[in-house]
């Protein structure tokens, strides 16, 4: 069966597979800080630097969750959490995702969380049950049922 013949994965699954996504990249996150204080500790002699700025660190969440996401969706199409749910990313015309999927998925994904997530449940009301990423990035998450 094709990846396209099966059924759209619902927004609970979708919403479920991104918690547990959110667990990885908080593995990730912390594995990065640890990198950080590391080499700041080493190119000062121990002395702090201070915080950094809000719009670097944010730029960095934003950086290490595109290469995760991007990564997992064009080696399978699926995350650790996607994996977790049986659900799985195509893209609408049947061809592998590429990076400009990614990357117009993530930059929506982001967004719609930053709008109390309105672009995740819009899935809701569209006939095909599609949120604001999915749409922008001509792609959608399918569930595949145990076989």
């Amino acid at each position: 069966m094709s990846d396209h013949n099966y059924p759209t994965a619902s927004l609970i699954r979708c919403i479920a597979a991104l918690s547990y996504d959110a667990l990885v990249l908080l593995g990730t996150f912390l594995v990065l800080g640890l990198i950080l204080v590391g080499v700041t500790a080493a190119a000062t002699g121990g002395e702090p630097l201070g915080e950094l700025p809000r719009p670097v660190v944010y730029s960095m969440i934003f950086c290490m969750c595109f290469f995760y996401y991007s990564t997992s969706w064009r080696r399978g199409g699926q995350t650790i959490g996607m994996k977790a749910w049986r659900i799985k990313l195509v893209t609408e015309d049947g061809t592998p995702v590429r990076l400009s999927h990614c990357m117009l998925r993530t930059g929506i994904g982001f967004f719609s969380l930053m709008v109390f997530g309105i672009g995740y449940f819009w899935a809701l009301i569209d006939k095909r049950g599609r949120s604001w990423h999915d749409m922008a990035s001509l792609t959608h998450q399918v569930y595949i049922p145990k076989t």
